[in-house]
């Protein structure tokens, strides 16, 4: 067998996490090689916006000159996180309040911010190595280097009358980084081989998801609408303006209502959507009548083209740990939450950047403190989306104070960002 071969940095995963933390090691001088078993980056995605914050960090990279700049041309500002119940808004919270040269979100495809981060890579000389999964990985132990098994696949058609094609290994890399960053998303193959359990923090939510043509409500608000279930838990429907004539609708079902409209359609029922090679259920614009007629008859005006609609779960879960021995996680592969925040994709650039810093730095053997801090701050996203640690101010609406949670969790922003915002409701964390 040959020898491995000795390299610097391993980025397992080329979504928007994967790429920025290759990325801000590429600029630091770090020899990096990034892999993914897609064969080029997502068409579609569920994560479509930036916090103010992740904008203020990607100002500050070393060769990032221009970089925010170029993506804010690509994508659509919302100034305004609005809440409703029904047609009756409720209460409204101003971005502005964040500060900083950016107080505002930032609404864009994830495929704009991952074919920009593509773009500066191979201007460093990086290139993504696309359908290259990782198929073992031997962590490293006292200094010594972990031990990847890479493995390079190819389409093959086989078949007579009916031809098919699968996906074989084509060929085998051996690699021995000196450090590793997993950002390979829920299904990580870097957190199973650091042995490291996902813990489940609460219940999953079930979305319908639907990207259409309209230029319906106001274009600079998300406006998320909150009500209750059938079952009588809290359900929070959200509104995204994803530029002037398009929009998302993303509503929080039960697992029955998607039944009841394969029913009533069985053609329908065994279509799917492929992102990725993840495949999802597909829905059908009738399901999309059917939720706006139940959930938002005020939303006036024409309906265009559907283009595209899934039912999609979310998780809420994280890492026991966030990584050793040179190795770690950051993004989806280490937390999972409450969708309508964005704020997997958000802490994991941050975390992207912040990791690469200390692999540049020699760092990464003390990171121990972050991976508690990490950590200490999903845990407590999870429990604010479930009214833990929320006290209402004498100020405080009675509707706000009673919805308190999924509001907070709502709020595009972390740490102070999130508390700045909570004042303006009259809340306090």
């Amino acid at each position: 067998m040959a020898k491995a071969r000795d390299i610097e940095a391993l980025v397992v995963g080329a979504g928007p996490v994967g790429m920025l933390a290759a990325l801000a090691l590429a600029e630091r001088g770090v020899g990096v090689e990034i892999v993914d078993e897609e064969w080029r980056a997502t068409s579609r995605s569920y994560a479509l916006a930036l916090h103010g914050s992740t904008l203020e960090h990607l100002d500050q990279m070393e060769s990032g000159d221009g970089l925010a700049d170029q993506l804010l041309g690509r994508g659509h500002r919302v100034d305004r996180i609005a809440f409703y119940e029904g047609s009756k808004q409720r209460a409204s919270v101003d971005l502005a309040a964040l500060g900083g040269n950016h107080p505002f979100v930032l609404v864009l495809p994830q495929k704009e911010l991952e074919d920009l981060l593509e773009e500066r890579l191979e201007r460093h000389g990086v290139r993504v190595r696309w359908n290259h999964r990782l198929a073992e990985l031997t962590v490293g132990e006292g200094g010594e280097r972990s031990h990847a098994v890479v493995e390079h696949l190819g389409k093959e058609s086989t078949g007579y009358s009916v031809a098919t094609t699968v996906w074989v290994v084509e060929k085998t890399l051996e690699l021995a980084p000196r450090c590793v960053i997993g950002a390979d998303g829920h299904r990580s193959r870097v957190r199973h081989a650091l042995g490291v359990d996902f813990l489940e923090l609460g219940a999953p939510e079930l979305y319908a998801v639907f990207e259409l043509g309209s230029s319906a409500g106001p274009a600079d608000e998300v406006r998320v609408v909150l009500g209750d279930s059938d079952g009588g838990r809290g359900r929070a429907d959200v509104l995204w303006p994803l530029g002037p004539d398009r929009r998302r609708w993303s509503f929080q079902v039960q697992p029955a209502a998607l039944e009841r409209e394969d029913r009533k359609r069985p053609d329908k029922s065994r279509l799917a959507v492929q992102v990725g090679r993840q495949s999802y259920p597909y829905l059908s614009r009738d399901s999309l009548e059917a939720l706006l007629a139940e959930r938002a008859p005020w939303f006036e005006g024409p309906v265009g083209d559907l283009a595209w609609s899934v039912a999609v779960q979310f998780e809420r879960r994280l890492a026991a740990e966030l990584g050793r021995d040179g190795v770690w996680l950051a993004g989806d592969a280490a937390h999972l939450g409450p969708p309508i925040g964005v704020h997997s994709m958000n802490a994991g650039l941050a975390e992207a950047l912040e990791l690469a810093q200390a692999i540049a730095t020699g760092a990464i053997d003390s990171l121990e403190p972050y991976g508690h801090a990490v950590r200490a701050a999903w845990r407590q996203l999870i429990d604010l989306s479930d009214g833990k640690g929320v006290e209402a101010t004498p100020n405080s609406d009675p509707w706000v104070a009673q919805h308190a949670g999924p509001i907070l969790a709502s709020l595009p922003a972390a740490g102070d960002g999130r508390k700045k915002l909570a004042e303006q409701l009259g809340l306090r964390v």
